[in-house]
């Protein structure tokens, strides 16, 4: 402790795009900070850091080496850091490549050492090879296991996911929830007209975007349709080259990173063709929205939380006829996001909750 306040290592890694950073984040708005000092460690500077003092300005951000090009210098690095400060708490959230931050936090003594996977892989996943190699390893310096769904858990943990406790991925619901009057504004706000299909996450190969756009190109074959993607990450060039040789310019926009809640509520439909996922934070807020969701059958079905979601196959006609044929807002699901433990103004607690029972040994 210090200034009588549990002293948390949040362990991010990259904390530039995705899912992890905003869930912490909303967690950490919600945090009881008389109580709580959260710290955090990522692999560089980011917009991440801004949003951390905008929570706290005495939050600290260290920067450590990628474990995974040098792993050694990033368990150096998190070593020095632990032991120049008095934490109690180190919570990991880099699914396998906990291994090393866990591994520097237990050799500096932190008491309470949380592994949490917001992710799962499979036989398709980049970096396989090593993900099955750290896999073992990921836990075996912690003291509490934590996953962001069961799938997760089960995929990471083995025969340990029983062990782990499931935080949802809570979002700032209420920012979500949309209507047709906040349709027609976000519509016009935003210049799109038709169909509109969207797409919000990395562009990386986990996400599977260019199978997308030779879906939506059969798809919007003669109709009024638009694909929107939100994000950015190094498919961006493949992405721009497929679409090109597609001839769908005219028909997709790419949105670079930004707050989504507008897309949201301007679309007609969700899609999400990942070749693997642990939960699909961004099916969550699109749900949120009111908004019907395609999902591939790598995504877990417990992301389905209004039950309006479709899993298909990887079979591009399969998803263009489903583009054409979903969709349309259902809105009114404020009942179900709460029910599934997805708006953190009721969850905000279960976190620091965690950590207290945690230090008491009561977990």
């Amino acid at each position: 402790m210090q200034d009588g306040k549990i002293n948390v290592l949040q362990i991010v890694g990259n904390a530039r795009l995705g899912g992890v950073a905003s869930c912490l984040l909303n967690y950490f708005r919600r945090a009881d900070l008389e109580k709580f000092r959260f710290d955090f460690v990522t692999y560089a500077p980011s917009i991440f850091d801004v949003k951390v003092k905008e929570v706290d300005k005495d939050a600290r951000v260290y920067y450590i080496s990628p474990f995974q090009k040098n792993f050694l210098k990033g368990i150096f690095d998190m070593e020095k850091i632990c032991k120049n400060n008095d934490y109690s708490i180190v919570h990991s959230h880099l699914t396998t490549l906990s291994a090393f931050s866990l591994t520097a936090a237990a050799h500096s003594g932190v008491p309470v050492r949380i592994c949490h996977v917001h992710s799962a892989f499979n036989k398709h996943s980049e970096h396989y090879l090593a993900k099955s190699f750290l896999r073992p390893f990921a836990c075996e310096h912690a003291t509490h296991l934590m996953a962001c769904s069961h799938h997760a858990a089960e995929n990471i943990f083995g025969k340990r996911a029983g062990d782990a406790y499931i935080l949802p991925d809570a979002i700032e619901a209420e920012n979500f929830y949309s209507d047709e009057k906040a349709y027609d504004e976000a519509r016009n706000k935003l210049g799109l007209s038709g169909k509109v299909v969207l797409f919000v996450g990395r562009f990386v190969y986990q996400k599977n975007i260019p199978f997308l756009l030779r879906a939506f190109a059969k798809a919007a074959q003669g109709r009024d349709m638009t694909l929107v993607l939100v994000g950015d990450g190094e498919e961006r060039h493949t992405i721009l080259s497929v679409t090109a040789e597609l001839g769908i310019n005219e028909k997709v926009r790419l949105v670079q990173p930004t707050d989504p809640v507008e897309y949201y509520k301007a679309a007609d439909l969700f899609c999400m063709p990942s070749r693997y996922e642990g939960l699909g934070m961004a099916a969550i807020e699109a749900q949120a929205a009111g908004l019907k969701c395609l999902l591939s059958e790598a995504v877990p079905t417990e992301t389905n939380i209004t039950g309006k979601s479709v899993f298909l196959p990887y079979d591009e006609d399969a998803w263009a006829q489903a583009m054409i044929s979903e969709g349309g807002h259902f809105y009114d699901c404020r009942e179900l996001v709460r029910a599934a433990r997805y708006d953190v103004a009721n969850e905000a607690h279960s976190l620091t909750d965690f950590y207290e029972k945690a230090l008491d040994g009561k977990i």
